[in-house]
């Protein structure tokens, strides 16, 4: 039986997929059967046709990608799109799908669309959130989370959330870092010290996001030992 990890963030557009694909790659480096899982997924990509995360796993960053289950035009949160849409998003599926896959592969890395304060739908009166199924399915979370202003109080309210709602964060991942911009290292010392959590990686900007650089950064990423503790809870040798 393979382990799950969700993967989400301090907020919308700020590199979860891109960071996904980094983990994947670095996971298949050490020798491990990778699956990206994105259940649900909304808006298209710029061809107009495809679903945009979808479409970058599969020509970008060319990653094995389990099929989602509900794909929504509308570029909304779930519960919206979902309304719009007439489409009913049911938890115990997504749950079923992810068992299913972690009989086949070592690790699932499930992404969520947005952080983990998102509804996907109503159930008994109350908003059924995305905290409430990585709570209810006992999976252990990776935050994504940019590096410049801001970064603090998004990082720190989504980690305090995420502990208020009985959800286990890992350690983070900090996006489009800048070595020498002061803010962006301080931020990381802050926010690392306030929640007392790893940081298991700093992300730089990519000339170009490419397959290559994704996979150029994943093995420097293994070759600096940043990450010994995700290693140690996926039961990874480097």
């Amino acid at each position: 039986m393979g382990k799950a990890i969700f993967m989400t963030g301090t907020g919308t557009e700020i590199g979860k997929t891109v960071v996904t694909s980094i983990v994947a790659l670095a996971l298949e480096r050490l020798g491990m059967s990778v699956s990206v899982f994105k259940p649900v997924q909304t808006g298209l990509a710029e061809d107009g046709v495809s679903f945009a995360e979808q479409y970058w796993y599969e020509r970008v960053a060319k990653i094995p990608t389990s099929e989602g289950m509900y794909y929504m035009e509308p570029a909304m949160s779930p519960h919206l799109a979902a309304a719009l849409t007439g489409t009913s998003i049911e938890p115990e599926r997504i749950a079923e799908r992810l068992e299913q896959l972690k009989q086949r592969y070592d690790v699932v890395l499930v992404e969520g669309a947005g952080g983990l304060a998102v509804p996907w739908c109503e159930r008994g009166g109350r908003w059924y959130m995305t905290c409430d199924f990585v709570r209810d399915y006992e999976l252990p979370v990776i935050l994504v989370s940019l590096s410049g202003l801001g970064a603090i109080h998004h990082a720190v309210t989504t980690a305090t959330y995420a502990e208020t709602q009985g959800v286990r964060v890992l350690g983070l991942v900090f996006n489009q870092f800048d070595e020498r911009e002061v803010i962006h290292r301080n931020n990381i010392e802050t926010i690392t010290a306030m929640l007392k959590l790893p940081a298991f990686a700093t992300v730089p900007p990519f000339s170009a996001v490419t397959r290559e650089e994704l996979e150029a950064f994943a093995g420097q990423w293994i070759e600096r030992k940043e990450a010994a503790a995700l290693w140690e809870v996926l039961a990874v040798e480097v």
